[in-house]
């Protein structure tokens, strides 16, 4: 079974700082699966999801019933709360378990989308817990590169190695990343996986926590969604597309964000005179939804480059943030990753040109980033040269990935 890289991180939140333990992510990305196989390797537990009927009649007829669970009391104990996010009184649910039972227990909560959304803003259980995201697989998980942005950062400096994870690599982008149908290895499984997953997501888990009226045109909205990967986005043209208003295309599309669908790329335009500054690019989380090669080859980059990012921010290495770089001239670089609101890395996914970008060039010498990198979709590529004492690759996906958490 593949370690999930956030182990490390979960183990530190919860045995040297003795906070609650905020798991979310998509559906289907294994955040269950994590939290009950952490516990099994670390602590005595107990597990719940407000979901099973008798696990509610358990919490509000005996709220604090852990305490009646046979332990050790040398050793802490673990309680893994699912799905409690759908309990209407949840958070001051938790703020009592935390507040009454944190120096014997240890508490994980794990769910969906709307345990994200829910969990932001001033509530009564800030200060009590921290937060991570599951994502589904990228490469260096897969070859269990750490969450690590210091050995990260020494490559980027001195030079990256070359590796080879072509087979690792094309399995991820033929079958995705999310665990079931990556470790399944059968394209009809994922067929039929895939189908059933986003039926699951937008027919219950988004009409559940929404009263949309029409929950169809969420449903166009996703299928329209794979061909519009790479190009910033016009709500006006979608709206036009499914023939509806365009605060319903806004709303619809913040809803997919919350659930994990869809993430955004937001325009950069500090410095940069006839910036595009308004309009995101969309990735998805399940790439091989895009049919067309080269956008499913730049949304894995996306998501590749995101949850690196995500994670160096949520694990306290600093604040890194992902966005994309366009001109009114046309003029473009599909991402930029910025540490503490410097730019710090610019990256073009090109699915077969080795030959470095010109306007990745041009903008790196325009915003003065120290590196540019050029990723390309084949297998054994890693060049290295520098300009102005700015330092410039182009390398293999599979080669960049391996270093990437």
């Amino acid at each position: 079974m593949i370690k999930r890289n956030i182990e490390t991180f979960a183990d530190k939140v919860i045995h040297n700082y003795n906070k609650m333990l905020f798991v979310s992510g998509p559906r289907q990305s294994g955040k269950t699966t994590f939290a009950k196989m952490f516990a099994d390797k670390n602590y005595q537990s107990v597990y719940v999801n407000w979901d099973i009927i008798n696990d509610q009649k358990r919490i509000i007829t005996n709220p604090y019933f852990f305490e009646q669970e046979s332990r050790d009391l040398k050793v802490p104990f673990l309680v893994l709360f699912d799905e409690i996010h759908k309990y209407k009184n949840w958070k001051n649910y938790l703020k009592g378990c935390y507040d009454g039972f944190s120096k014997d227990f240890r508490f994980i909560v794990t769910g969906s989308g709307r345990l994200d959304l829910f969990k932001k803003g001033g509530d009564s259980i800030f200060g009590r817990y921290m937060a991570i995201n599951l994502f589904p697989f990228t490469l260096g998980e897969i070859t269990e590169t750490k969450i690590d942005w210091d050995n990260f950062y020494k490559y980027l400096q001195n030079g990256f190695e070359k590796r080879t994870y072509h087979k690792e690599y094309l399995d991820l982008f033929n079958l995705s990343g999310f665990p079931e149908p990556y470790i399944k290895n059968e394209i009809s499984f994922y067929n039929i996986w895939a189908n059933e997953r986003k039926k699951t997501l937008i027919k219950e888990d988004i009409r559940n926590a929404y009263i949309i009226k029409d929950i169809s045109n969420i449903e166009v909205l996703s299928n329209l969604l794979p061909d519009k990967i790479g190009s910033p986005l016009s709500i006006n043209s979608l709206r036009e597309d499914i023939g509806v208003a365009f605060d319903s295309v806004k709303k619809w599309l913040l809803i997919l964000q919350q659930f994990y669908y869809i993430f955004i790329v937001k325009p950069y335009s500090k410095r940069i005179s006839r910036a595009l500054k308004k309009e995101p690019k969309i990735y998805l989380y399940d790439w091989v939804e895009i049919e067309e090669e080269a956008r499913r080859f730049e949304n894995v980059v996306a998501l590749h480059l995101y949850k690196a990012v995500s994670l160096w921010k949520g694990c306290g290495y600093g604040d890194f943030e992902l966005f994309y770089i366009r001109d009114k001239e046309g003029r473009e670089v599909d991402f930029l990753v910025t540490k503490n609101k410097k730019p710090l890395m610019l990256v073009e996914a090109k699915y077969s040109d080795e030959e470095i970008s010109r306007h990745l060039l041009y903008f790196q010498q325009k915003l003065q980033v120290p590196y540019a990198i050029q990723v390309v979709h084949k297998s054994d590529v890693l060049k290295r040269s520098s300009m102005n004492n700015l330092t410039q690759y182009v390398i293999s996906a599979d080669n960049l990935f391996y270093y990437l958490p």
